[in-house]
């Protein structure tokens, strides 16, 4: 499943390099004189040395796929490798396959989209039920709360759940928003429309689907994954632990993810998808276009109808534990890409732009590892300061503990480290640089970005503007005794089964979710901690003894409290 937005983003977290190349490989006479092929396979092999890409590619042009294959490791553990037959978790992009079955059953005259929601599901009080209609979860707009937002259903994605307890963690909380007046990713939306599907078909939904939809397109390598039953050629799901090794990725019963996200395919089965979607096999054409129509946040029905690299596209990512994915129509040129991967690390989406950018002649940079050069320190205060990038989206460059660091507003912060004179590499991402740019009198007034093949130039703010808006979006570390950090030691109980484990190591804070990476937290105030690679802060609460009983974290708009148990 993804919580986020359909259009392609890039996870701005730390990558370790597996090998060292030893060039730095931009468009060049070299790399243009190079087939299609070569250099999707060139960018790719870049992407698994450098980024950690583990999975499989497909670029479709015309109705004939021009380039496919497999990189990395399906199974770490046994040296399989990664085919362009592979299977993969493909998380939200089932729900492509879940809106189609909607509108076939439209088609069939047994519901319209137009139906509120309580006249097939009851469990709602009648201020939802009869408000929300199925047009509204197809498109996020229904305002019902997504189950993946709650951390106690989070805790227990590992086991099986009923689809009644299901909906007894999200049918009694209060909308976000009036239904149709405002959107936000649901999946809760997505699992209620499988339920309705089951009801108004008669039939359990992975056998709709294999009768009605994956059958027809001839989706032989498809289907509904049960983590019980031996599936040939799927692919182990990974993660990355807080020493950026690949470890086993925790487990999901499909129970949870449902028709938001529980099928596996292949990157040609999908493609197979594609061109189903060219005929009439599966959906009407006025029932493709109720699906490709946008209606708010550039989303229609299972799709983001949007642009990539300059094309119209209508696409959709998904994310699930160990896997991510992306399935991109770019339907004025008839090309189609496919990209399937067995890490949870969101390349998937990095991957498939890089791919269209080669495809239709744009910019892009394969993936480089660099070493930093000597450079001279006593000039890195020059950089420092806040760069306004867009109306309310800035980067700030801090220099902490002799370290120079970049933060991009909503992100977390990354180290750059030094190219060349006033130029510096991302630590996360060898291929992207921050170039600043002097003035006649020596006065950095300006850096330029340069990412995926293009630069981009954002201007420095006066000290007087800027420390005003740092103070506003960019929380400042405080100084603290790290004698401190001992009455924080222990373990918070969020929920049942999910705990956050805070431990001290070398004077410095760390908290650990269950099942997630160690990230460290710096001060803010007293008591009051921050995240730098996720928005997220931490408040400690002491009883009238001044002993820490429990904490709160403030994430995504909620606050939630954790009891210490330990």
């Amino acid at each position: 499943m993804s919580a986020a937005h359909p259009r392609t983003t890039v996870r701005r977290h730390p990558i370790v390099v597996l090998c060292l190349l030893a060039l730095t490989f931009l468009l060049s006479a070299t790399v243009s004189a190079k087939t299609l092929p070569e250099k999707f396979d060139e960018y790719c092999r870049g992407a698994n040395d450098v980024l950690r890409f583990h999975g499989a590619v497909l670029v479709a042009k015309d109705g004939k796929v021009i380039f496919e294959n497999g990189y990395g490791w399906a199974s770490v553990q046994f040296d399989v490798p990664n085919t362009a037959q592979t299977r993969y978790l493909i998380g939200s992009v089932t729900k492509n396959f879940t809106a189609a079955a909607i509108l076939q059953l439209e088609e069939q005259g047994k519901l319209s989209v137009d139906d509120p929601i309580s006249k097939y599901l009851d469990q709602f009080p009648p201020e939802i039920g009869d408000k929300v209609t199925i047009h509204h979860l197809l498109t996020h707009t229904s305002g019902v709360h997504s189950f993946t937002d709650i951390a106690d259903v989070m805790a227990r994605r590992s086991m099986a759940m009923t689809p009644e307890e299901i909906l007894g963690t999200f049918s009694h909380l209060p909308l976000d928003f009036e239904p149709g007046s405002d959107w936000k990713y649901s999946n809760s939306g997505y699992f209620l429309l499988g339920l309705i599907i089951e009801k108004v078909s008669d039939q359990s939904y992975e056998d709709y689907l294999q009768e009605h939809i994956l059958g027809p397109a001839g989706m032989t390598n498809s289907g509904y994954y049960h983590g019980d039953r031996i599936v040939d050629k799927m692919a182990n799901g990974y993660s990355i632990d807080p020493d950026r090794n690949l470890i086993n990725a925790p487990c999901i019963d499909m129970s949870l993810p449902f028709s938001a996200g529980a099928l596996y395919s292949t990157v040609g089965d999908l493609y197979l998808w594609d061109r189903a979607l060219t005929t009439d096999r599966i959906l009407s054409e006025a029932s493709k276009k109720k699906m490709f129509t946008p209606v708010k946040n550039e989303y229609g029905y299972g799709w983001g109808i949007t642009t990539a690299v300059d094309h119209p596209v209508i696409q959709h990512t998904g994310g699930i534990d160990g896997y991510s994915s992306i399935l991109q129509r770019f339907y004025e040129d008839d090309a189609c890409i496919v990209v399937l991967t067995n890490t949870d690390e969101g390349t998937a989406g990095r991957v498939a732009m890089a791919l269209a950018a080669i495809l239709f002649d744009k910019p892009y940079d394969v993936p480089v590892h660099k070493e930093p050069v000597a450079s001279d320190e006593s000039v890195w205060p020059d950089y420092v300061g806040l760069y306004r990038i867009d109306t309310n989206d800035y980067r700030m460059v801090s220099l902490t503990d002799g370290k120079l660091f970049s933060q991009r507003t909503g992100t977390g912060r990354i180290q750059i480290l030094p190219e060349a004179t006033d130029k510096f590499f991302f630590d996360h991402d060898n291929s992207v640089t921050l170039t600043f740019v002097r003035d006649d009198n020596g006065t950095v007034v300006k850096h330029i970005i340069h990412q995926q093949g293009e630069d981009n130039t954002a201007v420095k703010l006066p000290d007087n503007e800027a420390a005003e808006i740092m103070a506003e979006l960019f929380p400042v570390e405080k100084a603290v005794d790290a004698a401190v950090f001992q009455d924080y030691v222990g373990e918070y109980q969020l929920a049942p089964g999910f705990i956050l484990t805070v431990r001290t190591r070398d004077d410095r804070l760390f908290t650990q979710a269950t099942g997630q990476g160690e990230f460290e937290l710096y001060a803010s105030d007293t008591d009051e901690y921050f995240l730098r690679v996720v928005e997220a802060q931490i408040s400690f609460v002491r009883d009238d003894a001044g002993k820490v009983t429990s904490l709160i974290l403030h994430q995504n708009g909620r606050d939630m409290p954790a009891e210490k148990i330990r």
